[in-house]
């Protein structure tokens, strides 16, 4: 620090002191200022009072050296000549400059410290370069910072143009990809590891074999002269890419011309460098540190997917069905946080939340691991090998009905009765006896069809339950299983009431796999919210027949998108794909009955349709 900087203060010096101490002022080596705001203040002998501040040194001339007050810093005998003067004075300058320097140190450090934290508490990665170039700018004191990094998901890997910052010039910046080669100043110090300090980019010593590319400057009327250029080193010694600092400034002014420039910049002085280093090693742990955590975030994000996308193997039918349904609550949550009326103005929602709920919708199923395959992949009453079974049962009749009037028709033939009109009443009697089978054949083929079982042919069924025909020991036998009946006589759907239990427990089972996951703090209602997708309002829905109160905002918002999604999908074999307004109006049933939440469904109905619609055919 300059001594210009360190104002003087004196009282009571003697004829031949003071115009010394003016001189001193006069020429620039000092300033003078007030007693309470003075550096050094100077008593002479007749000073009756002596200040003394803790933040200001005090010269005071002593008759008596021996006897010196302690808090009197530079003593000086009675009538101390201007040589004198002047190298106590030169003494108290260098003392005051140590412990600037030392109190500016001090600081710098307790900046960094505050930098390191801060960046390591930063999450978003732009925002951490944001606050990486703005940290170098202060404490390199410069007027533009950039940040590369080296992209190595390519082979060969690039450098990254990821941010840049100027406080002379407004920059419309887009992020920029280039070779990773020792062409240009970043890639020359990635690849050797150096620091490279250069007090004029467009003078690049010829030894150096180095070239600045001047097509920013060209294109803007910026001119870039001093700059350091240092590399970032990852905690294994890997280089993550370089910190560039341009035109460190002598004074605040906008360098907006080449001449300010080359009048109001310098270059970055050797003293600088360890402070920039150590703050280039904090950017670069923060940025790996960040790096690292959106791996996990994306490695995560593919096991989640990854693991539905196995689940939904077990059942293709429904493929599809928890990515649509992710994508849909998102786009209502995002649509509640953003409500600023009615109900849903309190609700709101973090960055946080947002991704917990998506991936809790994501494995809203994951419990149908759990489901026997062939209860969950069921679309009709009968399973295929009920139905095969059956078909066999009947096929077994009619060879039995044609083998006995075979039979008979032989047993006339060899007893000469066989004229025309007994073989055609065996023929027809045979006929009548088989389109029976047939219409049972068919009476059996609409009940085992998921729709709405009529009450006639639940009575034709219950008719046939009876009936005996003649099995493979040509014992009487029942057409089918007393299970079968059950399965048949279903009025809705293709589950029987201990099928759709089963099914009802894949919720039960979502929550126990889900809470064997060791969740991460801002993930650990996953499991809450993923087992709450099936409960209604009014303590009717399943498994925990949970209230109003106890259903978390984001399974109430799930519920709504999956009960659209199992409505207008058009990948389910046992029922078509309604249409959006029939969806929406079987929504509107429940919200009216108080069974799912009539202003998150109000609001789900004011989402774009064509939105909704583009979710459901892309996912």
């Amino acid at each position: 620090m300059p001594l210009a900087s360190i104002a003087l203060y004196w009282r009571a010096m003697d004829a031949s002191q003071e115009p010394c101490l003016q001189t001193l002022v006069d020429s620039g080596l000092f300033d003078c200022a007030s007693e309470h705001k003075a550096d050094i203040c100077i008593y002479g002998l007749a000073a009756t009072q002596v200040v003394f501040r803790q933040d200001a040194l005090v010269v005071a001339e002593q008759t008596d050296l021996k006897q010196i007050n302690p808090a009197i810093d530079f003593c000086l005998p009675a009538h101390a000549g201007p040589a004198l003067l002047r190298h106590v004075l030169q003494q108290a300058s260098r003392q005051i400059q140590l412990k600037r320097q030392l109190q500016q140190q001090q600081a710098q450090q307790q900046q960094l410290t505050d930098i390191g934290l801060a960046l390591s508490a930063e999450q978003d990665h732009h925002k951490l370069l944001q606050q990486i170039l703005s940290a170098a700018r202060h404490f390199g004191q410069c007027d533009a910072a950039s940040i590369f990094l080296v992209d190595d998901s390519n082979n060969p890997a690039q450098l990254v143009f990821k941010l840049t910052q100027n406080d002379s010039l407004a920059i419309n910046f887009t992020e920029q990809h280039f070779p990773l080669d020792d062409t240009s100043l970043a890639g020359h110090c990635v690849l050797s590891g150096e620091t490279l300090n250069l007090e004029d980019a467009y003078q690049i010593p010829s030894q150096l074999g180095l070239h600045f590319n001047r097509e920013f400057d060209q294109r803007t009327g910026y001119r870039t002269r001093s700059m350091l250029v240092i590399p970032m080193r990852g905690h294994e010694g890997r280089i993550i890419g370089v910190i560039q600092f341009i035109n460190r400034k002598r004074h605040d002014v906008a360098l907006t011309s080449a001449e300010l420039t080359l009048c109001h910049t310098q270059a970055f002085d050797e003293t600088m460098l360890p402070t920039l280093h150590s703050l280039v090693s904090q950017a670069a742990v923060a940025i790996e540190n960040n790096l690292l955590l959106e791996r996990i975030h994306q490695l995560f994000e593919g096991f989640v997917s990854a693991s539905v996308r196995a689940i939904e193997q077990r059942d293709p039918t429904t493929s599809g069905h928890s990515f649509r349904v992710a994508e849909l609550t998102s786009a209502l949550a995002e649509a509640a946080h953003q409500h600023n009326q009615g109900e849903l103005q309190a609700l709101r929602f973090s960055h946080k939340q947002l991704r917990e709920l998506r991936y809790a919708a994501l494995l809203h199923d994951f419990g149908k691991v759990g489901v026997r395959e062939h209860v969950l992949v069921k679309s009709k009453k009968l399973t295929p090998l009920q139905t095969i079974k059956f078909q066999y049962r009947l096929a077994l009749q009619r060879e039995h009905i044609r083998s006995r009037y075979l039979r008979r028709q032989l047993m006339l033939q060899q007893l000469h009765q066989l004229d025309a009109d007994a073989e055609q009443q065996l023929h027809d009697d045979e006929q009548q006896e088989l389109a029976r089978l047939e219409q049972i054949r068919e009476l059996v083929e609409a009940a085992n069809e998921p729709s709405v079982l009529d009450e006639e042919t639940l009575q034709h069924l219950g008719q046939l339950r009876d009936t005996r025909f003649i099995d493979l020991g040509d014992e009487p036998g029942p057409l089918f299983s007393e299970q079968e009946f059950l399965a048949l006589a279903v009025k809705r759907g293709s589950l029987t009431e201990g099928e759709r239990s089963e099914i009802e427990n894949h919720v039960t089972h979502t929550i126990r796999f889900l809470q064997t996951i060791p969740w991460t703090a801002e993930l650990q209602n996953i499991p809450i919210i993923a087992g709450a997708h099936h409960e209604k309002l009014d303590g009717s829905g399943y498994p925990n027949q949970l209230s109003a109160d106890a259903i978390p905002p984001g399974a109430r918002i799930m519920t709504i998108c999956d009960i659209f999604d199992a409505l207008t999908a058009s990948d389910r074999p046992y029922k078509p794909a309604l249409p959006v307004s029939r969806a929406l109006d079987i929504l509107g049933y429940d919200a009216s009955a108080g069974k799912i939440d009539l202003p998150l469904y109000q609001l789900f109905c004011r989402l774009s349709h064509s939105h909704i619609i583009a979710s459901l055919k892309n996912l």
